[in-house]
């Protein structure tokens, strides 16, 4: 039975070049980590462990699959982007302001 930060360390190694990332089915991750049944919190573990290489490891409602992805590097802000004040809603729209040398 592999360990949530060993199975992290395997999948950062197999997948770290696909750079669209990968999704693996619940069948996937038990023949994969050798575990019968897994935790939220080995999940959870699993992504911890990945987010301090760059990826991303979540599941679906359901736990059926589990998608491995490369986590943004740039900050939102940096690209230009900025929120506008809606008085009629306590919610903020996101707009895309043009920036010289962007």
């Amino acid at each position: 039975m592999k360990s949530a930060k060993e199975f992290a360390i395997w999948l950062h190694e197999r997948f770290r070049e696909m750079r669209n990332g990968v999704y693996l089915t619940k069948s996937d991750i038990a023949a994969l980590s050798g575990r019968q049944r897994f935790t939220h919190e080995f999940i959870t573990d699993i992504h911890y462990e990945l987010t301090l290489k760059g990826m991303g490891f979540v599941t679906d409602t359901h736990r059926e699959k589990f998608y491995l992805f490369h986590l943004p590097t740039e900050y939102w802000q940096a690209k230009g982007e900025g929120y506008r004040e809606d008085t009629g809603s306590n919610v903020r729209t996101i707009v895309q302001s043009k920036h010289k040398g962007s």
